[in-house]
């Protein structure tokens, strides 16, 4: 075929700059979802736990616990006290804040409490420790704070923990 000479060639369309537009949220919300990957990579959601330790005259609390953990999975939290006087202590209770370990479900604590999360351990020898162990299943996720309080007579001693259970 022989292209016609009168024919009218159709217009070109308009140079145009290829161009991104993304609302405000996706601006946040796309970064976002970009750095959780790398966040897991480096570690930032999973298990944690923590070692902390007070003292007074006659005792030593030494506090291995949980700091963050997944939703329906089960951790422990260890105390250990020592008796650091030189003499026998007759008793020495170890409380566990009730609204730390109410955020928790089937809570294991050996050995047993007398009293609800009250651990009474007697005749302490100088030097001696006991070990206080109980397990926490995280039933509700979020942040839950608490205090550990180690008692023998007139000294005391106090440990803040804190536990975050992610969803």
């Amino acid at each position: 075929m022989n292209p016609d000479p009168n024919a009218v060639e159709p217009p070109q369309p308009p140079a145009a700059t290829p161009r991104i537009a993304l609302t405000r949220k996706q601006c946040i919300g796309i970064p976002l979802l970009a750095s959780i990957p790398l966040l897991a990579l480096l570690g930032v959601f999973g298990e944690q736990r923590v070692a902390t330790r007070a003292t007074s005259r006659a005792l030593e609390m030494r506090v291995v616990y949980p700091s963050r953990f997944r939703y329906r999975q089960i951790e422990t939290l260890d105390i250990t006290v020592r008796n650091v006087s030189g003499r026998t202590l007759d008793t020495v209770t170890i409380s566990l804040d009730t609204a730390y370990v109410t955020r928790f479900s089937s809570v294991r604590i050996h050995p047993s409490p007398g009293t609800p999360y009250v651990i009474a351990e007697t005749n302490v020898k100088p030097l001696e420790s006991r070990l206080v162990h109980a397990e926490l299943w995280g039933e509700r996720y979020g942040s839950h704070r608490g205090e550990i309080v180690g008692a023998a007579s007139a000294d005391t001693v106090r440990q803040q923990i804190r536990t975050f259970v992610f969803p």
